[in-house]
């Protein structure tokens, strides 16, 4: 009975492996202040750069945040406009993304300003394979309670209205990734 449930637990991690290895995240390298593990990880929070529409990098972003006076990017992944995937903040940190929420989530930013404009096909896929592979790894199911717009948390247009309506084809996507990849 023990040598079954290995085998079954080597399976499931060979399977994280493999989508691992699917889902592309370009490595940013970027220098931070200090920074806070986080412990537990039960929510995704789908942000726009909003106010430009720019194809502004995750370096770019850092850049900003430092302004701001903070340790570095806030958001742990950026997709850029050509569906690109760059680490953000490390992934196991706490983020600096919804106030209230740090402590317990994961940030991605969309690169656009999805008030006025829609995001590409290709940020639509590589963030439904990217939230696949955190529900994953965080054994999270992506439903709406999971995968959230940052308006879902507070007062606020982000991740702008052509992004947010498209967040349930997302996790539809998401849930077709986690099944067949």
């Amino acid at each position: 009975m023990n040598e079954q449930i290995m085998y079954i637990k080597n399976i499931n991690i060979l399977r994280r492996v493999i989508q691992l290895v699917s889902v592309n995240i370009k490595e940013t390298n970027l220098e931070f202040g200090p920074l806070e593990d986080r412990k537990e990880t039960n929510l995704i929070v789908v942000h726009h750069v909003g106010g430009t529409d720019r194809d502004v990098s995750a370096e770019e972003i850092h850049g900003w945040h430092l302004a701001n006076g903070w340790s570095g990017i806030g958001y742990h992944y950026v997709i850029r406009k050509d569906g690109t995937i760059e680490r953000g903040r490390p992934r196991e940190m706490i983020g600096a993304h919804a106030e209230g929420f740090n402590s317990r989530s994961i940030g991605i930013n969309i690169v656009g300003d999805f008030e006025q404009a829609t995001p590409e096909p290709a940020q639509i896929e590589s963030a439904a394979m990217l939230i696949a592979e955190l529900c994953e790894i965080y054994c999270l199911c992506p439903d709406a309670q999971t995968i959230v717009g940052h308006r879902d948390l507070m007062s606020t247009d982000c991740p702008g209205e052509n992004l947010y309506c498209l967040l349930q084809d997302i996790r539809g996507k998401a849930v077709w990734y986690q099944q067949n990849c």
